[in-house]
């Protein structure tokens, strides 16, 4: 069998979401949860969380796009390409999550990540590596690695903007000691049209030991569109019985711990 990490991104975005990503975790469907604390969703439906803090890696969804504090995300990466990012702000943003994670939930986090990929970027980077490294000097939370391959998916020009954006991530966090994610897979466009069960099972195959697929289930009703239509659809395929036997097929179990960068 081959052990794979399938995590819910966006835990707190939405009731909608957080009902969906729990209905998979009382399924067993999810082996890890990235949760945003900055909005109102999390303080509604963070304790129901904590009987699963045993079964699955429970992390911080690093949000600093979506809030009454948030920049648009374009604007964010500009500043972070250009140097221009106020780091004070992106500390500040980083420890209040941090803080609302703990006090909700009563542990630390087991990972770190980023909504939108934030945790990669020039800037952004540093303050995470230097705050991490003072809140827990004794057990380092894993931080997702970002590094889309260009086939697998149908989304080349995304997989290229987080190829730019994250250059350098690796080396600079390898050399500041955080745990780094080997393996990633989870990148598609988002679009209801696209085939996700064919795109998952593709990642299922290619991803070695310890890979860590990202996804974004949803109850958002079946009259939803967009974004919002495609997370019901993930949260269709993930809790059905298909998902299951083919998983099974592919000789795939689920797993809390992915396989690690070597420092």
């Amino acid at each position: 069998m081959k052990s794979l990490v399938l995590c819910a991104d966006d835990f707190g975005l939405s009731a909608g979401i957080n009902e969906g990503i729990l209905q998979l975790l009382a399924q067993q469907r999810l082996s890890a949860v990235s949760c945003m604390t900055c909005l109102p969703g999390w303080h509604q439906y963070a304790a129901a969380l904590k009987p699963y803090h045993q079964q699955v890696a429970i992390g911080l969804h690093f949000n600093l796009t979506e809030s009454s504090r948030a920049l648009p995300l374009g604007q964010l990466m500009q500043q972070a390409l250009t140097r221009r990012l106020d780091r004070d702000w992106v500390r500040d943003e980083l420890q209040r999550q941090l803080d609302d994670f703990e006090t909700a939930l009563g542990v630390v986090p087991d990972f770190v990540d980023g909504h939108q990929h934030v945790q990669v970027f020039p800037g952004v980077r540093q303050v995470l590596a230097e705050v991490l490294q003072q809140r827990y000097p004794q057990s380092l939370p894993w931080v997702r690695r970002v590094n889309p391959p260009f086939s697998g998916h149908d989304s080349r020009l995304k997989a290229s903007v987080l190829r730019l954006m994250a250059a350098g991530f690796t080396s600079q966090l390898q050399r500041q000691h955080i745990p780094l994610t080997q393996a990633f897979a989870g990148l598609y466009s988002l679009q209801p049209e696209a085939d996700f069960p064919e795109l998952l099972h593709g990642w299922m195959q290619q991803l070695p030991e310890g890979g860590l697929i990202m996804c974004h289930p949803g109850a958002t009703g079946t009259a939803a569109t967009g974004l919002a239509r495609t997370r019901q659809l993930e949260l269709d395929y993930l809790s059905s019985d298909v998902f299951g036997s083919r998983m099974q097929q592919q000789g795939v179990c689920l797993t809390a711990h992915p396989a690690l960068l070597q420092v």
